[in-house]
C-alpha cells in the first residue's frame, strides 16, 4: 500500500506538470511551425497522457527481468516510439508494444 503523503505529492506534481505541458503547447502553438509529419504524430498523443500514464507505469513499476535492471517498461517504451515514428499507426504501435513486453518478461523469466 502506498502511504498517504506519497501518494498526493505524486498526485499534485503529476498535475503541475500536466497543467505545464499544457499551457505549453497553447501558448507556444502560434510561435511555432511544425511540420505536417510531426502534426499527424502529436496529433495521437494528449498532452495530458505523457506525464499521467507513462511516467508512473515505467519508472516506478519493479519489472522482473533482471538482465534490464527491473526497466523493461522502458525498454519497450523506447522502441515502441521508435515503432510509433516509422509506422504511424497507434493500433500497431499498440499491439507492438504490448506483445513485446509480454514476450520479453516470458523469455527472461
Amino acid at each position: 500500500m502506498i502511504a498517504n503523503g506519497y501518494f498526493w505529492t505524486n498526485i499534485i506534481l503529476l498535475t503541475i506538470g500536466t497543467f505545464i505541458i499544457r499551457a505549453s503547447f497553447i501558448a507556444t502553438s502560434a510561435k511555432v511551425q511544425i511540420s505536417e509529419r510531426h502534426r499527424e504524430i502529436f496529433s495521437f498523443i494528449p498532452a495530458a497522457i505523457l506525464p499521467a500514464l507513462a511516467v508512473p507505469l515505467v519508472f516506478y513499476h519493479q519489472g522482473q527481468v533482471q538482465a534490464l535492471l527491473g526497466k523493461e517498461r522502458f525498454f519497450i517504451l523506447i522502441l515502441a516510439t521508435v515503432v510509433a515514428f516509422y509506422s504511424k499507426k497507434m493500433t500497431f504501435t499498440l499491439i507492438f508494444g504490448l506483445s513485446s513486453l509480454y514476450l520479453l518478461i516470458k523469455v527472461f523469466q
